[in-house]
């Protein structure tokens, strides 16, 4: 009897060995799989490192480039708030100077017709003067004579410009003979 126990249990013992054995097969096939998943897992861990340390170095070139564009665009950024303030100042002396020059014109008008009306109040006598003088030999009778049939809002009126303009355009209208005798020189 004694043999036959022990021989069922070298059997249960040699079946318990062989199921130790297929195990550790199996165990040896799932711990490769695991060493070489392993290698891949490093192997992405490397990868992903590489593609933060990457992230960071463009992150960091970003940065710089940020603040190197940045500095410029700042101060353009101010030069533009500080040329808008100037321009701004620049608009109402204009708009100032506009409403100024609307109501000097506006005053002005009414002047300038009583204006333009002497002007050719001025330029009828003148005519009518240039005409005695061809048609006649001035005396002192006749200029106070013409002097007193112009009106009295022109001799009232009369300022140093318009006088001296009178002085021009007689000049300019006067007969040819006088201006060359005038300014001919004598043979004698």
């Amino acid at each position: 009897m004694l043999t036959q126990i022990q021989l069922i249990i070298e059997i249960v013992l040699s079946f318990f060995l062989l199921l130790g054995i297929i195990y550790s097969f199996y165990l040896s096939r799932v711990l490769s799989n695991l060493k070489h998943d392993r290698e891949s897992l490093m192997g992405l861990v490397e990868k992903l490192e590489a593609s933060v340390k990457s992230a960071e170095e463009g992150v960091e070139k970003l940065r710089i480039a940020g603040e190197v564009s940045g500095r410029p665009l700042s101060r353009m950024i101010e030069l533009a708030k500080v040329t808008g303030t100037e321009l701004d100042t620049m608009v109402e002396k204009a708009d100032a100077t506009a409403g100024r020059l609307e109501t000097a014109t506006i005053k002005a008008s009414p002047h300038e017709r009583k204006l333009e009306q002497l002007l050719e109040k001025a330029s009828e006598i003148e005519l009518k003067l240039h005409a005695e003088v061809q048609n006649q030999p001035v005396s002192e009778d006749t200029e106070h004579n013409i002097a007193a049939a112009a009106p009295a809002e022109i001799q009232e009126n009369r300022h140093e410009p318009a006088r001296s303009q009178q002085s021009e355009t007689q000049d300019e209208t006067a007969p040819p003979s006088e201006h060359n005798t005038a300014n001919r020189p004598t043979c004698g």
